[in-house]
């Protein structure tokens, strides 16, 4: 890529970061969490009815635009007397355009109030935080093929691939532990600037896979590195899966991640990781698993750390007049390898969450549940949470 092109790519994402986070400190941390309610308010004053379809027009105009945000925040009060009640919320805005029958575009961002409702343990905190998720230019000439180029999901993680970050799309309150996005407290990268190539194999096996190169991590484990950047280690990641159509809803499927990691002061570690997920989703049913698996190794040393960890979903929709009402059982576990430095505050999870989530409408789902967690202390915390969920 030419220093032009180089500059036009670069400039502006800083610039944006930049003016976001000077905009955000002056902000009272009070009021931070009222600012990302009455953003998603104002968005669905200002969002058009529906979706963006028209399926009354049987021709496709180019470019075709679309905005579109989710939206939510999340209340929780401890089950124990001198424990305070947490809040946090989010605001996940995307925009897209379909420049022809085969080119796209699609950049989504994610403000978000750092509370600390999933970790009784830690002191609350109030923060709002702007991250770029996804900025890249895509091309697909059919199922079998689509290449993305720019700042891109990795894949590594299923959960994260198929809720695009979401907490509107997903069943539970909880994300994963290892589904956690690098700003987060999250192990595994979930993102990365570079290709993405994928698509699906005809067949009733239901075949898919997916291949991507691009720069690996940087020195802090939420360092996103952009593939141009001198001195950038390359990173590779694969996956493949199937569906069959013989077993219709069943889904199962493995991704791969090797990259190296440059530590300023310390020696540089070879990451390899991989992870396994299956799900069933058919008539109101609804079985999840994912296991995952990080392997950190000093090049030209004897030292490694393994991190894993692994979740369960089960959830089943009710019939007749319950019908919007979908019970679910949530399962986390995390265990960070002793001693990881680069994963220094990333924490173990054990935890489990028990309740229902409502559907109101198609824009609004409304959960309740029940969470306890070993977390940083040797007894078990719980939280009673309630979760108001938009999408636009």
């Amino acid at each position: 890529m030419n220093r032009a092109l180089h500059l036009a790519f670069k400039s502006p994402l800083i610039a944006l970061h930049q003016d976001c986070d000077r905009f955000i400190a002056m902000i009272p941390c009070k009021r931070r969490i009222a600012i990302v309610i009455a953003m998603s308010a104002s968005l669905v004053l200002v969002a058009p009815p529906g979706r963006g379809d028209d399926a009354s027009s049987p021709e496709q105009h180019f470019p075709a635009f679309r905005l579109g945000a989710f939206a939510d925040i999340v209340l929780a009060h401890p089950d124990k007397q001198g424990k305070v009640d947490y809040e946090s919320g989010e605001l996940d805005v995307y925009t897209s355009a379909q420049l022809n029958n085969n080119w796209s575009v699609l950049g989504e961002g994610l403000v978000q109030h750092a509370g600390s409702s999933e970790n009784p343990d830690l002191t609350p905190k109030s923060d709002l935080q702007f991250n770029l998720e996804r900025l890249y230019v895509a091309y697909e000439t059919s199922d079998r093929l689509r290449v993305e180029f720019g700042q891109i999901h990795t894949g590594i993680v299923q959960w994260n691939e198929r809720e695009h970050r979401s907490r509107f799309l997903q069943t539970p309150i909880d994300v994963p532990s290892i589904a956690n996005r690098e700003s987060q407290g999250g192990a595994w990268p979930l993102h990365f600037t570079g290709a993405w190539a994928s698509g699906s194999v005809p067949g009733s096996l239901g075949a898919t896979y997916g291949a991507g190169l691009g720069a690996a991590r940087g020195s802090e484990r939420d360092d996103i590195q952009p593939f141009y950047r001198r001195g950038t280690s390359p990173a590779a990641l694969f996956s493949v899966g199937v569906a069959p159509d013989s077993l219709t809803g069943f889904e199962a499927g493995a991704a791969g991640y090797a990259g190296r990691i440059r530590v300023q002061g310390q020696k540089t570690l070879r990451e390899l990781d991989s992870t396994l997920y299956s799900s069933f989703v058919r008539g109101g049913i609804e079985l999840r698993g994912e296991w995952a698996h990080m392997v950190h190794s000093e090049v030209g040393g004897d030292a490694a750390f393994v991190t894993r960890g692994w979740y369960l979903l089960g959830s089943w929709r009710l019939s007749g007049r319950w019908k919007p009402f979908r019970p679910y059982l949530f399962i986390d576990h995390l265990h960070v390898a002793a001693g990881e430095q680069y994963l220094r505050d990333v924490h173990n999870q054990n935890a489990w969450a028990s309740g229902v989530r409502w559907d109101v409408n198609s824009r609004l789902a409304i959960k309740g549940d029940f969470r306890t967690q070993l977390f940083a202390s040797p007894h078990r915390e719980g939280l009673f949470r309630l979760e108001v969920a938009l999408a636009f």
